[in-house]
């Protein structure tokens, strides 16, 4: 089996060269399959994270998600203690972009953490993941360490496109899987 190291940038490569048709046309119909399932549905307050470089496009799910009356948590990225801080947002003027290019809360905003007990569904980037539910993102463990603190019964939905979704990858014992992924074409619980 390759290493974690070798898959992730192989899976980049292929990410950094989708076209932003492809991009979009996927990214709708994840988050189209996303909006039918009962955790997203059922759940009042949402963690979502911002794309960055051909992810999963977000930002239509977000807007989607302020008119129906969800609160909407954005992750800030704490890369001096290497942790994501769990921020409510009213807007999306409540955004700014980071120096690494994405889409983050304003930092007067991190003053005021939102508890991450007290969110039910969080979606999730990765850069791979395999039918097992296992993920491996940028390998330092923000989300690892976010989702170890989540309420019991909270869940968490990484979001993918088919081709991240191999038949097995590399797992530790802290890697944390994820309750469902949800591509264009599959949904894995």
């Amino acid at each position: 089996m390759k290493t974690k190291s070798e898959i992730r940038k192989e899976i980049l490569n292929i990410r950094k060269n989708l076209s932003v048709e492809e991009a979009v046309q996927k990214s709708a119909k994840i988050i189209s399959k996303l909006k039918t399932t009962s955790e997203y549905n059922n759940s009042k307050t949402i963690m979502v994270y911002m794309d960055f470089k051909n992810e999963v496009n977000t930002k239509i799910l977000i807007e989607e998600m302020f008119s129906e009356g969800k609160e909407v948590i954005i992750p800030y990225t704490d890369m001096e203690d290497v942790v994501i801080i769990p921020v409510k947002i009213s807007d999306m003027k409540d955004l700014v972009y980071c120096k690494y290019g994405y889409l983050e809360p304003k930092i007067d905003m991190i003053k005021n953490p939102f508890d991450v007990k007290s969110i039910d569904l969080i979606i999730i980037p990765g850069v791979v993941f395999d039918k097992n539910r296992n993920r491996v993102g940028f390998g330092k463990g923000y989300y690892d360490k976010l989702l170890v603190n989540k309420r019991e019964d909270a869940k968490s939905i990484a979001l993918a496109y088919d081709f991240q979704v191999l038949n097995e990858v590399p797992a530790e014992e802290h890697d944390i899987k994820m309750d469902k992924i949800i591509t264009e074409t599959l949904i894995l619980n």
